[in-house]
């Protein structure tokens, strides 16, 4: 009955969130019915019925979406190396601290969902540039160029 209730409280922190309700269902295991109607319930109004972007690299079109989400990703790197929690409450953690300290930024729940697996699974890794020392993001482009946002070199 316990565990019912922790996946539940969950559920509802992550929808408040605005998480996308596949990922509050794979996290939960929560039925996805229950969930769009727990939605609705809390927002007023059914979820978004877009896909999830499936890699870091869907995120990163422009210039200012690159930098929203290496700022993110310094900050769950950081996160995890401290935290003795589950992956799932860090990531909230995380998400809640760099909405407050970065109001501006563009990210969504759901996008820093997808950095934070691509940082699990190594599909992206963060690294210091060699010349500004600035953190930078490997592998997270379209078009596959790894170069400083700061002092534009080719790493």
């Amino acid at each position: 009955m316990l565990k019912k209730y922790q996946q539940q409280t969950l559920a509802i922190e992550l929808l408040n969130l605005h998480a996308k309700v596949k990922i509050v269902h794979q996290a939960t295991g929560v039925p996805i019915k229950l969930l769009r109607q727990t939605y609705r319930q809390l927002h007023g109004q059914s979820p978004s019925r877009g896909s999830i972007k499936f890699s870091t690299r869907g995120l990163t079109g422009s210039r200012r979406k690159y930098k929203d989400v290496t700022i993110f990703a310094v900050c769950f790197q950081v996160a995890t190396a401290k935290s003795k929690e589950g992956q799932i409450q860090t990531l909230i953690t995380t998400f809640n601290a760099y909405k407050k300290s970065y109001p501006l930024g563009q990210l969504e729940f759901s996008d820093a969902w997808v950095v934070a697996q691509d940082i699990k699974d190594k599909r992206v890794q963060l690294s210091k540039c060699p010349q500004c020392q600035s953190w930078v993001l490997l592998k997270a482009r379209e078009d596959l160029t790894d170069r400083c946002s700061i002092c534009k070199i080719h790493l």
